[in-house]
């Protein structure tokens, strides 16, 4: 399968709208024509993955950490991400991030996180919104799933779980086409009537050209009928962070407990009153304390995340919400899991494998 296939099953699965403005995700090094046989999925680049995705004779690694967030100065050795980089291309080893997009995807990191913690009624914590329009075009009726296929595999008609969502309308086209026309119905100078069906989707704003495009292609006109209607109303799709009840009201010592043997972190740290019931809980693989704001106007008792500072662990326990600190990489795994749950169902003939390098770069000292 070509390297852009299977970028295109990523983007279609952690949709890169959804991603940080700061953040860089997708293809970073690598030909999108070339052929993968062998696809390793991790948590990020690091030396030891990278020997193993030789070793295992890979042709594309896809992590969930980038391997480029600033501009590199060269391909040397003068900084990991160049080394790193450098070497990915001397084994013909293409590299592929999705990083915020899969943290704010419905079934990605944040929801993987959720499931191992076992939450019910999970939802984002901080919901994305997109803004959207209305696409409408004027196809004649023998063509219309043709067309609705194109528009669709382009990013319209996409509503939540469902996917390829229209409307369509019969009724009659008129044209007479001009001098110099080619038309694919009807002859120059003459009026034709033709039964035509109005096919319309909602796509997010900034797809719009790359839905026309497709539209443009699949449609057997030279020049298309259709409208673009920018829409004031927005769509509610994954976002960051989850929340959701847990499956029985418990101490927060428990619940810290529970967090550190199911996300197999012995050094999980948490603030607050260990006695105190907690039955609602937020959760944010990674860095997520940023987040705790939020956490707290839905309600919650607690929020599970990664990275928490000492002075931030204070301020959340002073405005009454407990926090618990379960590593970063630890947070994370579950979502990795997914990933390659995932594009081992979605990706017939390749073989995906998930890596067995060490996820965690900081050691925990024995005490």
């Amino acid at each position: 399968m070509r390297i852009s296939e299977i970028a295109g099953v990523m983007d279609e699965a952690a949709p890169p709208r959804l991603a940080a403005s700061w953040d860089r995700i997708g293809l970073q090094v690598g030909r999108a024509d070339a052929d993968a046989r062998r696809v390793l999925v991790g948590l990020g680049p690091s030396d030891e993955l990278l020997r193993e995705a030789a070793e295992r004779g890979v042709q594309l690694l896809v992590c969930h950490h980038p391997l480029i967030f600033h501009p590199l100065q060269g391909l040397t050795d003068s900084t990991p991400a160049e080394r790193m980089a450098a070497e990915l291309v001397r084994a013909a080893i293409a590299f592929f991030a999705a990083h915020t997009n899969l943290d704010a995807a419905p079934g990605g990191t944040n929801d993987a996180l959720a499931e191992v913690m076992g939450l019910a009624d999970v939802r984002p914590l901080a919901p994305a919104e997109l803004k959207l329009a209305k696409v409408a075009v004027f196809v004649p009726s023998s063509h219309v799933e043709a067309v609705s296929a194109a528009i669709c595999n382009a990013g319209a008609g996409q509503i939540g779980a469902y996917r390829d969502c229209t409307f369509r309308l019969e009724g009659t086209g008129t044209f007479t086409p001009g001098e110099g026309s080619r038309p694919f119905i009807g002859k120059q100078g003459a009026l034709e009537r033709v039964q035509e069906t109005r096919l319309e989707s909602i796509v997010p704003r900034e797809g719009v050209a790359a839905v026309i495009d497709a539209m443009r292609r699949a449609h057997p006109y030279e020049e298309p009928a259709f409208d673009v209607y920018p829409l004031e109303n927005t769509l509610r799709t994954g976002g960051l962070g989850r929340c959701g009840m847990l499956p029985r009201p418990m101490p927060l010592a428990e619940f810290a407990g529970e967090a550190a043997r199911r996300l197999h972190s012995p050094a999980t740290r948490f603030a607050g009153d260990a006695r105190r019931i907690v039955a609602k809980a937020a959760v944010s693989a990674g860095a997520g304390i940023d987040l705790a704001d939020a956490a707290r106007a839905e309600g919650c008792d607690v929020l599970l995340t990664a990275d928490v500072k000492y002075h931030q662990f204070l301020d959340a326990r002073g405005r009454g919400l407990a926090v618990i600190d379960a590593g970063h990489a630890e947070t994370e795994l579950p979502g990795v899991r997914a990933l390659w749950s995932m594009l081992r169902a979605r990706l017939p003939g390749v073989e995906v494998l998930l890596s067995e390098a060490p996820a965690a770069v900081v050691q925990r000292a024995p005490a």
